[in-house]
Protein backbone atom coordinates (compact mmCIF):
# COMPACT_ATOMS: atom_id res chain seq x y z
CA UNK A 1 0.00 0.00 0.00
CA UNK A 2 1.37 3.39 -1.01
CA UNK A 3 1.51 5.95 1.79
CA UNK A 4 2.05 9.68 1.84
CA UNK A 5 3.87 11.87 4.35
CA UNK A 6 2.41 14.89 6.11
CA UNK A 7 4.16 17.39 3.83
CA UNK A 8 2.65 15.94 0.68
CA UNK A 9 -0.77 15.60 2.31
CA UNK A 10 -0.76 19.28 3.33
CA UNK A 11 0.12 20.32 -0.24
CA UNK A 12 -2.59 18.15 -1.79
CA UNK A 13 -5.40 18.81 0.68
CA UNK A 14 -4.83 22.35 1.91
CA UNK A 15 -4.97 21.16 5.51
CA UNK A 16 -2.22 22.48 7.74
CA UNK A 17 0.23 20.20 9.53
CA UNK A 18 -1.25 21.50 12.79
CA UNK A 19 -4.76 20.45 11.67
CA UNK A 20 -3.50 17.00 10.71
CA UNK A 21 -1.74 16.69 14.09
CA UNK A 22 -4.92 17.58 15.94
CA UNK A 23 -7.16 15.37 13.79
CA UNK A 24 -4.76 12.48 14.31
CA UNK A 25 -4.54 13.03 18.06
CA UNK A 26 -8.34 13.23 18.46
CA UNK A 27 -9.04 10.33 16.09
CA UNK A 28 -11.17 12.58 13.85
CA UNK A 29 -9.27 11.74 10.64
CA UNK A 30 -6.37 9.58 11.76
CA UNK A 31 -3.60 8.37 9.48
CA UNK A 32 -3.54 4.69 8.57
CA UNK A 33 0.00 4.27 9.81
CA UNK A 34 2.79 5.73 11.86
CA UNK A 35 6.50 5.17 11.31
CA UNK A 36 8.35 6.44 14.36
CA UNK A 37 7.12 9.99 14.82
CA UNK A 38 5.96 10.31 11.22
CA UNK A 39 2.36 9.82 10.21
CA UNK A 40 1.74 7.86 7.02
CA UNK A 41 -1.49 8.53 5.15
CA UNK A 42 -3.12 6.09 2.75
CA UNK A 43 -4.91 7.23 -0.38
CA UNK A 44 -8.25 6.74 1.41
CA UNK A 45 -6.98 8.94 4.28
CA UNK A 46 -6.12 11.68 1.78
CA UNK A 47 -9.56 11.44 0.15
CA UNK A 48 -11.17 11.81 3.58
CA UNK A 49 -9.07 14.88 4.38
CA UNK A 50 -9.96 16.47 1.02
CA UNK A 51 -13.66 15.83 1.76
CA UNK A 52 -13.37 17.40 5.23
CA UNK A 53 -11.56 20.43 3.80
CA UNK A 54 -14.25 20.90 1.14
CA UNK A 55 -16.99 20.72 3.77
CA UNK A 56 -15.09 23.31 5.85
CA UNK A 57 -14.71 25.56 2.78
CA UNK A 58 -18.47 25.26 2.28
CA UNK A 59 -18.95 26.84 5.69
CA UNK A 60 -19.61 23.82 7.88
CA UNK A 61 -18.15 23.93 11.33
CA UNK A 62 -15.69 21.26 12.35
CA UNK A 63 -18.14 20.33 15.10
CA UNK A 64 -20.91 19.66 12.52
CA UNK A 65 -18.54 17.63 10.35
CA UNK A 66 -17.29 15.67 13.35
CA UNK A 67 -20.85 14.87 14.48
CA UNK A 68 -21.88 13.81 10.97
CA UNK A 69 -18.84 11.55 10.60
CA UNK A 70 -19.49 9.98 13.99
CA UNK A 71 -23.03 9.06 12.92
CA UNK A 72 -22.01 7.94 9.43
CA UNK A 73 -19.28 5.68 10.82
CA UNK A 74 -21.97 3.79 12.73
CA UNK A 75 -23.33 2.52 9.40
CA UNK A 76 -20.42 2.71 6.95
CA UNK A 77 -16.84 1.59 7.33
CA UNK A 78 -15.39 4.49 5.31
CA UNK A 79 -18.13 7.14 4.84
CA UNK A 80 -15.78 9.76 3.42
CA UNK A 81 -14.97 7.42 0.55
CA UNK A 82 -18.24 5.50 0.08
CA UNK A 83 -21.03 8.08 0.28
CA UNK A 84 -22.32 11.11 -1.60
CA UNK A 85 -22.76 14.12 0.68
CA UNK A 86 -24.72 17.35 0.56
CA UNK A 87 -23.90 20.29 2.80
CA UNK A 88 -26.81 22.64 3.53
CA UNK A 89 -27.36 25.23 6.24
CA UNK A 90 -24.60 23.85 8.44
CA UNK A 91 -25.73 20.23 8.13
CA UNK A 92 -24.42 17.27 6.18
CA UNK A 93 -26.86 15.08 4.30
CA UNK A 94 -26.36 11.82 2.43
CA UNK A 95 -28.01 11.23 -0.91
CA UNK A 96 -28.30 7.98 -2.79
CA UNK A 97 -28.55 9.36 -6.31
CA UNK A 98 -28.32 12.69 -8.07
CA UNK A 99 -32.01 12.36 -8.96
CA UNK A 100 -33.04 12.20 -5.32
CA UNK A 101 -30.95 15.20 -4.47
CA UNK A 102 -32.20 17.24 -7.39
CA UNK A 103 -35.79 16.78 -6.26
CA UNK A 104 -34.89 18.58 -3.05
CA UNK A 105 -33.44 21.58 -4.87
CA UNK A 106 -35.88 24.45 -5.28
CA UNK A 107 -33.50 26.77 -7.08
CA UNK A 108 -33.59 29.29 -4.24
CA UNK A 109 -31.00 27.72 -1.97
CA UNK A 110 -27.31 26.90 -2.36
CA UNK A 111 -26.45 23.21 -2.18
CA UNK A 112 -23.10 21.56 -2.36
CA UNK A 113 -23.06 18.17 -4.06
CA UNK A 114 -19.97 16.10 -3.43
CA UNK A 115 -19.44 12.78 -5.14
CA UNK A 116 -16.66 11.27 -3.05
CA UNK A 117 -15.76 8.90 -5.88
CA UNK A 118 -14.94 11.96 -8.00
CA UNK A 119 -13.03 13.49 -5.07
CA UNK A 120 -10.99 10.27 -4.96
CA UNK A 121 -10.29 10.47 -8.71
CA UNK A 122 -9.28 14.15 -8.49
CA UNK A 123 -7.10 13.49 -5.46
CA UNK A 124 -5.37 10.61 -7.25
CA UNK A 125 -4.67 12.89 -10.24
CA UNK A 126 -3.27 15.58 -7.91
CA UNK A 127 -1.04 13.07 -6.18
CA UNK A 128 0.32 11.84 -9.52
CA UNK A 129 1.05 15.38 -10.69
CA UNK A 130 2.89 16.31 -7.49
CA UNK A 131 4.82 13.07 -6.92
Amino acid sequence: METFNTGLVTRITGASARQLDYWSWTGFVPPSGVAGRNRKYSFDDVVGIVAVMRLKEAGLSLQAIRKALHELRQHHQDPLRELKLVAYLGNVYVYRSAEEAYRAVDGQSTYIFMDLGKVAEQTEALLKSVS
